[in-house]
Protein backbone atom coordinates (compact mmCIF):
# COMPACT_ATOMS: atom_id res chain seq x y z
CA UNK A 1 0.00 0.00 0.00
CA UNK A 2 1.53 3.07 -1.25
CA UNK A 3 0.89 6.34 1.44
CA UNK A 4 0.59 10.14 0.37
CA UNK A 5 2.85 12.61 2.22
CA UNK A 6 -0.43 13.41 4.21
CA UNK A 7 -0.91 9.80 5.69
CA UNK A 8 2.65 9.91 6.37
CA UNK A 9 2.90 12.32 8.63
CA UNK A 10 -0.28 11.87 10.16
CA UNK A 11 0.87 7.82 10.50
CA UNK A 12 3.89 9.47 12.33
CA UNK A 13 2.48 11.53 14.68
CA UNK A 14 0.09 8.59 15.96
CA UNK A 15 3.23 6.56 15.86
CA UNK A 16 4.83 9.70 18.30
CA UNK A 17 1.70 9.49 20.15
CA UNK A 18 1.28 5.57 21.28
CA UNK A 19 5.52 5.52 21.93
CA UNK A 20 4.94 8.10 24.64
CA UNK A 21 1.79 6.93 25.65
CA UNK A 22 3.58 2.83 26.25
CA UNK A 23 6.61 5.00 27.32
CA UNK A 24 4.61 5.81 30.43
CA UNK A 25 4.38 1.91 31.66
CA UNK A 26 2.05 1.25 34.39
CA UNK A 27 2.33 1.46 38.41
CA UNK A 28 -0.74 0.60 40.39
CA UNK A 29 -0.35 0.45 44.21
CA UNK A 30 -2.57 -2.51 45.91
CA UNK A 31 -3.29 -2.49 49.81
CA UNK A 32 -5.19 -5.51 51.10
CA UNK A 33 -5.96 -5.56 54.69
CA UNK A 34 -5.67 -8.98 55.88
CA UNK A 35 -3.41 -10.66 53.19
CA UNK A 36 -0.33 -10.71 54.73
CA UNK A 37 2.98 -11.90 53.03
CA UNK A 38 0.12 -13.34 50.27
CA UNK A 39 0.76 -14.13 46.93
CA UNK A 40 -1.55 -11.74 44.54
CA UNK A 41 -1.51 -11.91 40.27
CA UNK A 42 -2.46 -9.51 38.32
CA UNK A 43 -4.79 -11.25 35.36
CA UNK A 44 -5.78 -9.72 32.13
CA UNK A 45 -8.76 -10.44 30.35
CA UNK A 46 -8.51 -11.77 26.58
CA UNK A 47 -12.00 -12.03 25.30
CA UNK A 48 -13.36 -14.85 28.12
CA UNK A 49 -10.02 -16.07 29.06
CA UNK A 50 -7.71 -14.84 32.12
CA UNK A 51 -4.10 -14.49 31.12
CA UNK A 52 -1.80 -13.66 34.23
CA UNK A 53 0.51 -10.28 33.42
CA UNK A 54 2.34 -9.60 36.65
CA UNK A 55 2.65 -10.92 39.76
CA UNK A 56 3.71 -10.02 43.50
CA UNK A 57 4.49 -10.90 46.87
CA UNK A 58 2.17 -8.26 49.46
CA UNK A 59 4.46 -7.26 52.54
CA UNK A 60 3.49 -8.07 56.39
CA UNK A 61 0.78 -4.91 55.94
CA UNK A 62 -0.89 -6.34 52.33
CA UNK A 63 1.02 -3.52 50.47
CA UNK A 64 2.38 -3.89 47.04
CA UNK A 65 3.14 -2.48 43.66
CA UNK A 66 2.80 -4.02 40.16
CA UNK A 67 4.94 -2.03 37.71
CA UNK A 68 6.74 -1.90 34.47
CA UNK A 69 7.70 0.47 31.73
CA UNK A 70 6.01 -0.29 29.18
CA UNK A 71 2.20 0.32 29.68
CA UNK A 72 -0.58 -2.07 29.76
CA UNK A 73 -3.50 -2.95 27.16
CA UNK A 74 -6.61 -1.20 28.10
CA UNK A 75 -9.66 -3.55 29.47
CA UNK A 76 -10.69 -5.42 32.18
CA UNK A 77 -8.47 -6.94 34.64
CA UNK A 78 -8.18 -8.78 37.92
CA UNK A 79 -6.57 -8.80 41.22
CA UNK A 80 -6.54 -12.93 42.43
CA UNK A 81 -5.50 -13.72 45.99
CA UNK A 82 -7.23 -17.36 45.51
CA UNK A 83 -10.39 -18.65 44.17
CA UNK A 84 -12.45 -17.08 46.84
CA UNK A 85 -11.01 -13.74 46.97
CA UNK A 86 -10.65 -11.51 43.79
CA UNK A 87 -12.07 -8.83 41.94
CA UNK A 88 -12.10 -6.98 38.71
CA UNK A 89 -11.20 -3.07 37.63
CA UNK A 90 -11.18 -1.68 34.65
CA UNK A 91 -7.36 0.17 33.10
CA UNK A 92 -7.22 2.90 30.77
CA UNK A 93 -4.83 5.58 29.40
CA UNK A 94 -4.94 6.18 33.39
CA UNK A 95 -2.42 3.29 34.71
CA UNK A 96 -0.76 5.09 37.88
CA UNK A 97 -3.74 4.28 40.07
CA UNK A 98 -3.98 2.78 44.31
CA UNK A 99 -6.17 0.38 45.25
CA UNK A 100 -7.11 -0.67 48.40
CA UNK A 101 -9.65 -3.22 50.27
CA UNK A 102 -10.23 -5.61 53.02
CA UNK A 103 -9.76 -9.56 52.30
CA UNK A 104 -12.82 -10.47 54.39
CA UNK A 105 -14.68 -8.09 52.37
CA UNK A 106 -13.65 -8.13 48.87
CA UNK A 107 -15.42 -6.68 45.98
CA UNK A 108 -17.59 -4.60 48.75
CA UNK A 109 -14.84 -2.67 50.74
CA UNK A 110 -12.38 -1.71 47.48
CA UNK A 111 -12.04 1.78 46.76
CA UNK A 112 -9.20 3.65 44.30
CA UNK A 113 -7.81 6.57 44.06
CA UNK A 114 -6.18 8.19 40.86
CA UNK A 115 -8.87 6.20 38.92
CA UNK A 116 -11.77 7.96 37.71
CA UNK A 117 -12.56 4.51 35.45
CA UNK A 118 -12.86 2.75 38.33
CA UNK A 119 -14.58 4.86 40.58
CA UNK A 120 -17.60 5.47 38.09
CA UNK A 121 -17.39 1.39 37.44
CA UNK A 122 -18.32 0.54 40.97
CA UNK A 123 -20.88 3.33 41.33
CA UNK A 124 -22.08 1.56 38.07
CA UNK A 125 -21.55 -2.10 39.54
CA UNK A 126 -23.86 -0.56 42.84
CA UNK A 127 -26.58 0.65 40.55
CA UNK A 128 -27.07 -1.97 39.24
CA UNK A 129 -27.07 -4.43 41.67
CA UNK A 130 -29.62 -2.34 43.46
CA UNK A 131 -31.98 -1.96 40.45
CA UNK A 132 -31.79 -5.21 39.89
CA UNK A 133 -32.64 -6.22 43.51
CA UNK A 134 -35.99 -3.90 42.81
CA UNK A 135 -36.57 -6.27 39.37
CA UNK A 136 -36.33 -9.25 40.93
CA UNK A 137 -38.96 -7.89 43.47
CA UNK A 138 -41.08 -6.80 41.52
CA UNK A 139 -40.94 -10.27 39.24
CA UNK A 140 -42.04 -12.02 43.07
CA UNK A 141 -44.96 -9.29 42.82
CA UNK A 142 -46.04 -10.17 39.65
CA UNK A 143 -45.79 -13.82 39.93
CA UNK A 144 -47.96 -13.74 42.80
CA UNK A 145 -50.08 -10.46 41.45
CA UNK A 146 -54.28 -11.41 41.73
CA UNK A 147 -55.42 -8.93 40.03
CA UNK A 148 -55.37 -6.87 36.37
CA UNK A 149 -54.97 -3.55 37.91
CA UNK A 150 -51.94 -5.17 40.43
CA UNK A 151 -50.11 -6.94 37.43
CA UNK A 152 -50.21 -3.52 34.98
CA UNK A 153 -48.90 -1.55 37.73
CA UNK A 154 -46.03 -3.90 38.75
CA UNK A 155 -45.55 -3.87 34.83
CA UNK A 156 -45.57 -0.38 34.37
CA UNK A 157 -43.34 -0.51 37.21
CA UNK A 158 -40.81 -2.82 35.64
CA UNK A 159 -40.50 -0.33 32.48
CA UNK A 160 -40.07 2.88 34.40
CA UNK A 161 -36.68 0.92 36.18
CA UNK A 162 -35.90 0.01 32.80
CA UNK A 163 -36.21 3.45 31.44
CA UNK A 164 -34.03 5.02 34.13
CA UNK A 165 -31.25 2.08 33.80
CA UNK A 166 -30.92 3.36 30.17
CA UNK A 167 -30.74 6.80 31.26
CA UNK A 168 -28.26 6.31 33.92
CA UNK A 169 -26.16 4.78 31.36
CA UNK A 170 -26.61 7.09 28.70
CA UNK A 171 -25.31 9.78 31.19
CA UNK A 172 -22.92 8.40 31.89
CA UNK A 173 -21.73 7.70 28.23
CA UNK A 174 -22.25 11.50 27.12
CA UNK A 175 -20.85 12.70 30.48
CA UNK A 176 -17.78 10.73 30.89
CA UNK A 177 -17.28 9.86 27.07
CA UNK A 178 -13.38 10.00 27.32
CA UNK A 179 -13.11 7.59 29.57
CA UNK A 180 -13.04 3.99 29.23
CA UNK A 181 -15.76 2.88 31.31
CA UNK A 182 -18.35 4.49 29.27
CA UNK A 183 -16.80 2.79 26.13
CA UNK A 184 -17.04 -0.48 28.14
CA UNK A 185 -20.44 0.29 29.50
CA UNK A 186 -21.28 1.00 25.77
CA UNK A 187 -20.41 -1.97 24.85
CA UNK A 188 -22.68 -4.16 27.36
CA UNK A 189 -25.89 -2.57 25.81
CA UNK A 190 -28.03 -4.14 23.12
CA UNK A 191 -29.54 -1.64 20.59
CA UNK A 192 -32.53 -0.75 20.62
CA UNK A 193 -35.04 1.28 18.35
CA UNK A 194 -36.23 4.11 19.86
CA UNK A 195 -40.28 5.14 20.74
CA UNK A 196 -40.57 7.13 18.00
CA UNK A 197 -39.51 3.97 15.31
CA UNK A 198 -41.79 1.90 17.52
CA UNK A 199 -45.46 3.51 16.96
CA UNK A 200 -48.64 2.13 16.15
CA UNK A 201 -49.48 -1.30 14.67
CA UNK A 202 -45.49 -0.99 14.20
CA UNK A 203 -44.69 -1.50 17.99
CA UNK A 204 -45.14 -5.01 17.87
CA UNK A 205 -43.51 -5.76 14.35
CA UNK A 206 -40.24 -7.91 14.33
CA UNK A 207 -38.82 -6.83 11.56
CA UNK A 208 -38.11 -3.51 12.75
CA UNK A 209 -36.77 -4.20 15.42
CA UNK A 210 -34.60 -6.78 13.53
CA UNK A 211 -33.71 -3.95 11.09
CA UNK A 212 -32.80 -1.43 13.38
CA UNK A 213 -31.04 -4.03 15.56
CA UNK A 214 -28.82 -4.88 12.61
CA UNK A 215 -28.45 -1.28 11.02
CA UNK A 216 -27.42 0.06 14.61
CA UNK A 217 -25.26 -2.99 15.81
CA UNK A 218 -22.22 -1.11 15.94
CA UNK A 219 -23.45 2.25 17.48
CA UNK A 220 -23.08 1.23 21.17
CA UNK A 221 -19.85 -1.12 20.35
CA UNK A 222 -16.69 -0.34 18.88
CA UNK A 223 -15.50 -3.70 17.33
CA UNK A 224 -11.86 -2.04 16.56
CA UNK A 225 -11.41 -0.69 20.39
CA UNK A 226 -8.49 -3.12 21.30
CA UNK A 227 -9.70 -2.42 25.00
CA UNK A 228 -12.79 -4.15 24.19
CA UNK A 229 -10.80 -7.17 23.08
CA UNK A 230 -9.47 -7.34 26.89
CA UNK A 231 -12.94 -7.89 27.90
CA UNK A 232 -15.22 -10.91 28.25
CA UNK A 233 -17.72 -9.04 26.54
CA UNK A 234 -15.42 -8.83 22.91
CA UNK A 235 -16.22 -12.53 21.92
CA UNK A 236 -20.34 -12.79 22.64
CA UNK A 237 -20.47 -9.64 20.33
CA UNK A 238 -18.74 -10.60 17.39
CA UNK A 239 -20.39 -13.85 16.89
CA UNK A 240 -23.64 -12.72 18.00
CA UNK A 241 -23.37 -10.46 14.75
CA UNK A 242 -22.71 -13.08 12.59
CA UNK A 243 -24.76 -15.15 13.73
CA UNK A 244 -27.86 -13.00 14.66
CA UNK A 245 -27.40 -9.34 13.38
CA UNK A 246 -26.39 -10.62 9.46
CA UNK A 247 -28.40 -12.48 7.20
CA UNK A 248 -26.90 -16.20 6.88
CA UNK A 249 -26.72 -15.83 3.51
CA UNK A 250 -23.33 -15.75 1.97
CA UNK A 251 -22.86 -12.62 0.20
CA UNK A 252 -24.11 -10.60 2.67
CA UNK A 253 -21.67 -12.44 5.34
CA UNK A 254 -18.90 -12.12 3.07
CA UNK A 255 -19.83 -8.31 3.54
CA UNK A 256 -19.81 -8.55 6.89
CA UNK A 257 -16.09 -10.27 7.03
CA UNK A 258 -14.69 -7.76 4.93
CA UNK A 259 -15.80 -4.97 7.11
CA UNK A 260 -14.02 -6.83 10.52
CA UNK A 261 -11.37 -7.82 8.74
CA UNK A 262 -10.49 -4.73 7.42
CA UNK A 263 -11.47 -2.39 9.78
CA UNK A 264 -8.94 -4.68 12.48
CA UNK A 265 -5.68 -4.40 10.27
CA UNK A 266 -4.65 -1.32 12.33
CA UNK A 267 -3.75 -3.63 15.21
CA UNK A 268 -1.65 -6.72 14.82
CA UNK A 269 -3.34 -7.96 17.86
CA UNK A 270 -6.77 -7.45 16.69
CA UNK A 271 -6.26 -8.78 13.40
CA UNK A 272 -4.89 -11.38 14.23
CA UNK A 273 -7.92 -12.78 16.54
CA UNK A 274 -10.73 -11.61 14.36
CA UNK A 275 -9.09 -13.56 11.39
CA UNK A 276 -8.76 -16.85 13.66
CA UNK A 277 -12.20 -16.23 15.28
CA UNK A 278 -14.50 -15.48 11.59
CA UNK A 279 -11.95 -18.43 9.71
CA UNK A 280 -12.59 -21.05 12.16
CA UNK A 281 -16.25 -20.54 12.93
CA UNK A 282 -17.10 -20.48 8.83
CA UNK A 283 -14.95 -23.86 8.99
CA UNK A 284 -16.84 -25.83 11.70
CA UNK A 285 -20.26 -23.94 9.94
CA UNK A 286 -22.89 -26.82 8.99
CA UNK A 287 -25.18 -24.45 7.11
CA UNK A 288 -25.65 -24.35 3.13
CA UNK A 289 -23.02 -22.09 1.50
CA UNK A 290 -20.39 -21.28 4.77
CA UNK A 291 -17.47 -23.11 2.73
CA UNK A 292 -17.85 -20.06 0.18
CA UNK A 293 -17.77 -17.21 3.48
CA UNK A 294 -14.47 -19.77 4.29
CA UNK A 295 -12.95 -19.83 1.36
CA UNK A 296 -13.11 -16.12 0.91
CA UNK A 297 -11.48 -15.81 4.08
CA UNK A 298 -9.16 -17.92 3.20
CA UNK A 299 -8.20 -16.64 -0.25
CA UNK A 300 -8.75 -13.01 0.91
CA UNK A 301 -6.89 -12.70 4.38
CA UNK A 302 -5.37 -16.26 5.57
CA UNK A 303 -3.58 -17.53 2.98
CA UNK A 304 -1.30 -13.84 2.22
CA UNK A 305 -1.31 -13.15 5.88
CA UNK A 306 -1.48 -15.90 8.36
CA UNK A 307 2.34 -15.63 9.09
CA UNK A 308 1.57 -17.54 12.38
CA UNK A 309 0.45 -20.88 10.92
CA UNK A 310 2.58 -23.88 9.51
CA UNK A 311 3.84 -23.50 5.73
CA UNK A 312 1.82 -27.40 5.23
CA UNK A 313 -1.49 -25.96 6.71
CA UNK A 314 -1.21 -23.09 4.24
CA UNK A 315 0.29 -25.34 1.39
CA UNK A 316 -2.95 -27.14 2.04
CA UNK A 317 -5.70 -24.72 2.08
CA UNK A 318 -4.45 -23.27 -1.31
CA UNK A 319 -4.99 -26.98 -2.27
CA UNK A 320 -8.59 -27.31 -1.33
CA UNK A 321 -9.19 -23.39 -2.29
CA UNK A 322 -8.37 -24.58 -5.65
CA UNK A 323 -10.46 -27.44 -5.85
CA UNK A 324 -13.54 -26.21 -3.86
CA UNK A 325 -13.86 -22.98 -5.70
CA UNK A 326 -15.44 -24.08 -9.25
CA UNK A 327 -18.19 -25.47 -7.14
CA UNK A 328 -18.83 -22.66 -4.65
CA UNK A 329 -22.35 -21.53 -4.24
CA UNK A 330 -23.12 -18.30 -7.02
CA UNK A 331 -20.37 -20.14 -9.26
CA UNK A 332 -21.40 -21.26 -13.01
CA UNK A 333 -21.08 -24.92 -12.47
CA UNK A 334 -18.41 -26.08 -14.65
CA UNK A 335 -19.88 -27.83 -18.09
CA UNK A 336 -19.50 -30.95 -18.57
CA UNK A 337 -20.03 -33.64 -21.37
CA UNK A 338 -21.91 -36.80 -20.51
CA UNK A 339 -23.59 -39.56 -22.41
CA UNK A 340 -27.24 -40.19 -22.00
CA UNK A 341 -28.20 -43.63 -22.57
CA UNK A 342 -31.66 -43.67 -23.76
CA UNK A 343 -34.63 -45.52 -21.60
CA UNK A 344 -34.71 -48.33 -24.52
CA UNK A 345 -31.29 -49.40 -23.83
CA UNK A 346 -31.85 -50.29 -20.38
CA UNK A 347 -35.19 -52.60 -21.43
CA UNK A 348 -32.81 -54.58 -23.87
CA UNK A 349 -29.93 -54.52 -21.71
CA UNK A 350 -31.97 -56.13 -19.20
CA UNK A 351 -32.51 -59.20 -22.25
CA UNK A 352 -29.29 -59.03 -23.41
CA UNK A 353 -25.63 -59.23 -21.90
CA UNK A 354 -23.46 -58.13 -24.78
CA UNK A 355 -25.81 -54.92 -24.85
CA UNK A 356 -25.51 -54.50 -20.64
CA UNK A 357 -21.74 -54.32 -21.50
CA UNK A 358 -21.44 -51.74 -24.76
CA UNK A 359 -20.23 -48.46 -23.48
CA UNK A 360 -21.40 -46.98 -26.83
CA UNK A 361 -24.50 -46.57 -26.64
CA UNK A 362 -26.05 -42.95 -26.13
CA UNK A 363 -25.25 -39.50 -27.39
CA UNK A 364 -23.04 -37.30 -25.95
CA UNK A 365 -24.03 -33.56 -24.43
CA UNK A 366 -23.54 -30.68 -22.50
CA UNK A 367 -25.01 -29.94 -18.87
CA UNK A 368 -25.47 -26.41 -20.00
CA UNK A 369 -27.43 -26.90 -23.30
CA UNK A 370 -30.18 -28.50 -20.76
CA UNK A 371 -32.65 -26.14 -20.81
CA UNK A 372 -35.14 -25.33 -17.26
CA UNK A 373 -35.70 -23.45 -14.78
CA UNK A 374 -33.91 -25.33 -12.34
CA UNK A 375 -31.47 -28.76 -12.95
CA UNK A 376 -30.62 -31.20 -10.05
CA UNK A 377 -27.02 -32.46 -11.11
CA UNK A 378 -26.73 -35.32 -9.26
CA UNK A 379 -23.54 -38.12 -9.07
CA UNK A 380 -24.03 -41.47 -7.25
CA UNK A 381 -23.22 -45.17 -8.27
CA UNK A 382 -24.91 -48.25 -7.87
CA UNK A 383 -22.47 -50.31 -5.08
CA UNK A 384 -23.39 -46.98 -2.59
CA UNK A 385 -25.12 -47.73 0.42
CA UNK A 386 -26.26 -44.34 0.89
CA UNK A 387 -27.17 -43.74 -3.18
CA UNK A 388 -29.24 -46.62 -3.30
CA UNK A 389 -31.61 -45.23 -0.46
CA UNK A 390 -31.71 -41.94 -1.69
CA UNK A 391 -31.39 -42.37 -5.19
CA UNK A 392 -35.11 -43.74 -5.43
CA UNK A 393 -35.92 -40.64 -3.22
CA UNK A 394 -34.39 -38.02 -5.50
CA UNK A 395 -36.75 -39.61 -8.70
CA UNK A 396 -39.83 -39.53 -6.33
CA UNK A 397 -39.12 -35.96 -5.60
CA UNK A 398 -38.49 -35.27 -9.27
CA UNK A 399 -41.88 -36.73 -10.21
CA UNK A 400 -43.50 -34.24 -8.33
CA UNK A 401 -41.07 -31.39 -9.40
CA UNK A 402 -41.17 -31.89 -13.21
CA UNK A 403 -44.30 -30.27 -14.06
CA UNK A 404 -43.13 -27.40 -12.88
CA UNK A 405 -39.98 -27.54 -15.27
CA UNK A 406 -37.11 -28.98 -13.14
CA UNK A 407 -35.20 -31.63 -14.44
CA UNK A 408 -32.63 -33.75 -13.56
CA UNK A 409 -28.92 -34.93 -14.67
CA UNK A 410 -28.93 -38.57 -13.38
CA UNK A 411 -24.84 -39.11 -13.54
CA UNK A 412 -23.38 -42.41 -12.78
CA UNK A 413 -20.35 -42.26 -11.92
CA UNK A 414 -18.26 -45.35 -11.81
CA UNK A 415 -17.51 -46.03 -15.96
CA UNK A 416 -15.95 -49.39 -15.96
CA UNK A 417 -18.34 -52.70 -17.55
CA UNK A 418 -18.84 -53.64 -14.21
CA UNK A 419 -20.01 -50.66 -13.28
CA UNK A 420 -22.25 -50.37 -15.88
CA UNK A 421 -23.86 -53.49 -15.55
CA UNK A 422 -24.58 -52.65 -11.58
CA UNK A 423 -25.82 -49.30 -13.05
CA UNK A 424 -28.18 -50.93 -15.74
CA UNK A 425 -29.85 -53.49 -13.00
CA UNK A 426 -30.60 -50.45 -10.32
CA UNK A 427 -32.57 -48.39 -12.97
CA UNK A 428 -34.49 -51.39 -14.31
CA UNK A 429 -34.99 -52.55 -10.65
CA UNK A 430 -36.28 -49.08 -9.66
CA UNK A 431 -37.75 -48.14 -12.70
CA UNK A 432 -35.62 -44.81 -12.90
CA UNK A 433 -36.79 -43.41 -16.15
CA UNK A 434 -38.17 -39.64 -17.04
CA UNK A 435 -34.78 -38.23 -15.96
CA UNK A 436 -31.36 -37.66 -17.90
CA UNK A 437 -29.61 -41.13 -17.18
CA UNK A 438 -26.14 -40.61 -18.01
CA UNK A 439 -22.70 -41.39 -17.60
CA UNK A 440 -18.88 -40.78 -19.01
CA UNK A 441 -17.61 -43.66 -19.98
CA UNK A 442 -14.52 -42.34 -21.70
CA UNK A 443 -13.16 -39.52 -18.98
CA UNK A 444 -13.10 -38.82 -14.72
CA UNK A 445 -12.26 -35.27 -15.91
CA UNK A 446 -15.64 -34.35 -13.96
CA UNK A 447 -14.74 -35.99 -10.46
CA UNK A 448 -12.22 -33.35 -10.30
CA UNK A 449 -13.88 -30.52 -11.52
CA UNK A 450 -16.57 -31.30 -9.23
CA UNK A 451 -14.31 -32.19 -6.08
CA UNK A 452 -15.93 -35.40 -5.39
CA UNK A 453 -14.87 -37.01 -2.51
CA UNK A 454 -17.98 -39.22 -1.90
CA UNK A 455 -21.15 -40.38 -3.69
CA UNK A 456 -24.10 -39.18 -3.31
CA UNK A 457 -23.88 -35.55 -4.25
CA UNK A 458 -26.49 -33.09 -5.19
CA UNK A 459 -25.58 -29.71 -6.74
CA UNK A 460 -29.06 -27.17 -7.60
CA UNK A 461 -28.28 -25.45 -10.77
CA UNK A 462 -30.74 -22.14 -12.02
CA UNK A 463 -31.51 -21.08 -15.07
CA UNK A 464 -28.08 -20.09 -16.26
CA UNK A 465 -26.69 -23.14 -14.77
CA UNK A 466 -25.38 -21.43 -11.49
CA UNK A 467 -25.08 -23.44 -8.27
CA UNK A 468 -27.79 -22.21 -5.82
CA UNK A 469 -27.39 -24.77 -3.45
CA UNK A 470 -25.24 -28.20 -2.95
CA UNK A 471 -24.79 -30.83 -0.95
CA UNK A 472 -28.07 -31.80 -0.18
CA UNK A 473 -30.49 -34.43 0.71
CA UNK A 474 -33.20 -34.47 -1.88
CA UNK A 475 -35.84 -33.59 0.61
CA UNK A 476 -33.89 -31.02 0.88
CA UNK A 477 -33.65 -29.91 -2.37
CA UNK A 478 -37.43 -30.00 -2.93
CA UNK A 479 -37.87 -27.41 -0.16
CA UNK A 480 -35.18 -25.16 -1.68
CA UNK A 481 -36.80 -25.52 -5.38
CA UNK A 482 -40.10 -25.05 -4.33
CA UNK A 483 -39.51 -21.58 -1.96
CA UNK A 484 -37.18 -20.55 -4.59
CA UNK A 485 -40.40 -21.03 -7.27
CA UNK A 486 -42.48 -19.33 -4.80
CA UNK A 487 -40.29 -16.43 -4.02
CA UNK A 488 -40.12 -15.40 -7.74
CA UNK A 489 -44.09 -16.27 -8.44
CA UNK A 490 -44.40 -13.55 -5.50
CA UNK A 491 -41.89 -11.01 -7.36
CA UNK A 492 -43.86 -11.85 -10.20
CA UNK A 493 -47.56 -11.01 -8.74
CA UNK A 494 -46.28 -8.00 -7.06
Amino acid sequence: MILSKGKLSLLSVLLFWSTTIWAQGYRIEVEIQGASNDTLILGEYFTSRMIPKDTIVLDPKGKGVFEGKEALSGGLYLMYLDPGHYFDFLLGDDQDIQVSAHKDDLPGSIAFRGSEDNRIFLEYKNYLQMKRGELQALQSSLNSSSTAADTTAVIDRQKELNSEMEAYMDDIGSKQAELFVAVFISATREPTPPESVLTGDRRLDDAIRYFYYREHYFDLFDPFDIRLLHTPLYEGKIKNYISRAVPQHPDSLIVAVDYLLQGSRENEELYRYMLITLFNHFAESKFIGMDGVYFHIAEYYYIPDATWSSVEFLSTLKENLAKNKPTLIGQIAPNLIMRQVPEEHFGMAAQDTAIKKDPHIGRDFLIHDVHAKYTILYFWEADCGHCQEATPILHQVYSRLQDKDVEVISVHVINSVEGKEKWIDFVNENQLFGWINCWSPYSNEFRSLYNLQSYPQLFILDKEKKIVAKRVTPEQAESIINNLLNIESKDNNS
